[in-house]
């Protein structure tokens, strides 16, 4: 045991460490933090559309009711979830400018550099070819959808939807960088002494803007040439890397490194689900939403796996609450309760604890990878729909895997399973440690 804490704290945490720590990784954690109201917000006006599924004996109710609104509301989920890779490009810039204005670049402007951050994502909407010379706005027209000037649409603008998200994020890292670049070798317009200060930043962007701007035309124009454009470049890879977190194996390799980070007292979920999956969790959650069948979406982790926080230690705290016999994990499940029931289990997992413990890393382990097994596989063959809505990561057990696919009760079935598997998990391994607990209490 000795052996896999010394690899896990010595080889396994410092390069995660160092990777979770940059700058940049920071800012994309955080914008994903800024835009999950816009996706709970458009996902409670998506879930009314769906009210005669949920209700079936007032579908016609609802249909001669509320549902004849539906194209006024329905506006607030294109505004949101349709175009959350405007909110990803807005929120990283920030962020990223944000952060090197308070280490040392004090001249530069966080709002200045998120509106920088958009106008360069926006510079990849428009998709030209260049033939013969010739550069043209794209036209084409199919069932569903259609490019006009450029523009590809369903719905709306289909850029701005899930699919533009890691484009807004590294374009608008590459746009940071540029404003910083101006900023240090100080190649900017300066206002006289007197004008105020929103005015001399408004004109200090000028010029960034405007190599900015040249610096997307010449990649757009090379990328024409060969008759494709940042997007369609992505599109392989990403599906790739999508692909690989979409299947069980990638999931469970997912819920592995997670824990296996808590367990030595790192913050796995902030590392490698806050940081780089729910990015892709979101667009796979906005390809739902349009008819796709992709299982792992949306907040699939919390609606089934984290029940109580990473881990599923809700059960643990159940244990501790109503099997305890010692003190110490009777007050710690009494405190516990109320948060765990939200999913905020700190106080277990550093109360316990279950940093560094061997009686109760295993089941911690362990516990998530069964729910993985079951959830996915319970979607895969049908038995539960693909989640189709945002949900609050801190949603009570059930409550979530009901609103986030779209009201089917066979959610809270499997939330419900999950949890009793939880418990059976734990309590072996509760019991000797409970039971450590209470010798050394006597």
């Amino acid at each position: 045991m000795n052996a896999v804490f010394n690899f896990l704290e010595n080889k396994l945490m410092p390069p995660l460490n160092r990777l979770a720590n940059l700058r940049v990784v920071q800012a994309i954690m955080q914008a994903g933090i800024v835009t999950v109201p816009f996706t709970i917000v458009g996902s409670i006006f998506l879930i009314i559309n769906n009210l005669p599924d949920i209700i079936p004996p007032l579908a016609p109710f609802f249909e001669q009711t509320i549902l004849k609104l539906s194209p006024l509301y329905s506006i607030v989920t294109t505004m949101s979830i349709d175009s959350i890779a405007i909110f990803y490009a807005l929120a990283t810039a920030f962020y990223l400018t944000e952060s090197y204005r308070k280490e040392s670049e004090k001249q530069m402007s966080s709002f200045v550099g998120a509106i920088l951050g958009l106008f360069a994502f926006l510079l990849t909407i428009i998709q030209v070819d260049i033939q013969n010379g010739q550069a043209q706005l794209l036209q084409d027209s199919a069932e569903g959808s259609m490019i006009y000037n450029g523009v590809a649409l369903d719905s709306w603008v289909t850029r701005f939807s899930g699919v533009g998200i890691f484009i807004g994020i590294i374009t608008s890292i590459l746009a940071v960088q540029i404003y910083r670049y101006c900023i240090v070798k100080n190649v900017t317009i300066h206002m006289p002494k007197g004008v105020p200060d929103g005015v001399s930043k408004a004109f200090a962007s000028l010029i960034p803007a405007i190599f900015i701007a040249i610096t997307m035309v010449v990649i757009n124009g090379v990328l024409a040439f060969f008759h494709t454009d940042l997007h369609a470049i992505l599109t392989e890879p990403f599906e790739f890397v999508k692909g690989l977190t979409g299947s069980w194996l990638g999931i469970v390799i997912i819920m592995l490194l997670i824990h296996l980070l808590w367990i030595v007292g790192v913050h796995g979920t902030a590392i490698i689900k806050n940081s780089f999956i729910n990015p892709i969790l979101l667009v796979a959650l906005t390809e739902n939403i349009n008819g796709a069948e992709n299982i792992f979406a949306g907040d699939f982790v919390n609606m089934y796996i984290f029940l109580g926080g990473a881990g599923s230690t809700l059960g643990l705290v159940l244990l501790m609450v109503f099997n305890a016999k010692s003190d110490q994990l009777k007050v710690l499940g009494r405190a516990a309760i109320l948060p765990g029931l939200f999913n905020i289990n700190e106080p277990v997992i550093f109360g316990a604890p279950i940093v560094y413990n061997p009686y109760l890393m295993i089941p911690f382990i362990l516990a998530p990878i069964i729910n993985v097994t079951i959830s996915y596989f319970a979607a895969s063959v049908g038995f539960v729909n693909k989640i189709i809505s945002g949900i609050p990561w801190i949603s009570p057990v059930g409550t979530g895997a009901f609103l986030g696919t779209g009201g089917d009760f066979r959610g809270v079935f499997i939330a419900i399973i999950n949890l009793g598997i939880s418990i059976l998990i734990y309590y072996p391994f509760f019991k000797m440690y409970d039971n450590k607990l209470y010798s050394q209490q006597k």
